[in-house]
């Protein structure tokens, strides 16, 4: 990427189209933001830029709402797509480690910061009627199956412990390709699919779509915000999670907040079941002598 294409056409457009109703402090975030390179604004915190304006956190805050996002967090996100799609990973990694720097005190503080703006973000993204959708068809599931496929196969696997402690039946898988398609061979109609995938398009998830139409069963995706408009009228249930432009967090974080938050809630509406299934859990402890 060249130097004068780091700053974000976008985010000028933005500016140019509200610049008439910013107050004074406004004018000069906005200003700040659309002068700032997106590989060094993407690591930039809302205490930062007050400070490097001479405004407050709120302000900031209410600067990224003037322009038309939902906040900081999707300012950020929104805007630096054209580079995650033009810059090389490895040079994407370098500018990494430029804004970090190696003082691992701050770097743990900006890691800290970008979890809390994940989980903050994917809250905000929360649609409550998908939710409660999507709690009542796993609770009325046979078997829950719980896919993950490539890096979010470990957010399917937790998927997996939580629902079962809650007292349902389920099934995980990341298998991928021919293994995908013999394992969803035993799909039946009275199951639900919990899908997590993050951001690209992909044959498997194309596939699981797919054969769940053919077999009539129900399906709810976890999924990052760019797939959410292409599958909402596809499957029962869409959950998005937010992930991170800085990539100093895992996108992991809110989908596994989403996985706990759907297990408690099928606990809360079948609560003697959850009971039940705690003290079998607990019992099996006892006899294999675990503590």
């Amino acid at each position: 990427m060249d130097t004068d294409d780091r700053t974000s056409t976008l985010l000028m457009e933005r500016f140019q189209q509200h610049r008439a109703h910013l107050s004074r402090s406004e004018f000069a975030v906005a200003e700040h933001l659309v002068a700032m390179p997106i590989d060094i604004l993407i690591f930039r915190s809302a205490q930062e830029i007050a400070a490097e304006t001479g405004t407050s956190d709120a302000t900031v805050i209410r600067s990224a709402k003037r322009l038309g996002f939902s906040g900081l967090p999707e300012l950020k996100r929104v805007c630096s797509r054209t580079m995650a799609k033009t810059v090389p990973t490895t040079e994407r990694l370098q500018q990494r480690f430029r804004a970090t720097g190696t003082n691992l005190s701050r770097v743990a503080g900006q890691m800290f910061a970008a979890a809390r703006e994940i989980l903050t973000s994917t809250e905000e993204q929360i649609d409550e009627e998908a939710l409660a959708l999507a709690v009542s068809h796993l609770e009325t599931a046979d078997t829950i199956w719980c896919l993950g496929f490539g890096s979010a196969e470990a957010e399917a696997k937790h998927a997996a412990v939580v629902l079962s402690r809650v007292g349902v039946r389920t099934r995980c898988s990341g298998s991928s390709g021919f293994s995908l398609a013999n394992e969803l061979v035993d799909l039946r109609s009275k199951d639900v699919v919990l899908m997590f995938h993050a951001l690209r398009q992909t044959r498997e998830l194309k596939l699981v779509v797919d054969q769940i139409a053919d077999v009539g069963c129900k399906v709810v995706l976890v999924c990052g915000v760019q797939l959410r408009g292409g599958y909402n009228d596809k499957v029962s249930a869409v959950l998005t999670c937010v992930g991170s432009p800085s990539k100093l967090a895992s996108w992991s974080i809110g989908a596994i907040v989403i996985a706990d938050l759907l297990a408690y809630g099928i606990a809360v509406r079948n609560q003697q079941q959850a009971i039940d299934s705690r003290q079998r859990l607990a019992d099996l402890r006892d006899r294999i002598g675990a503590e």
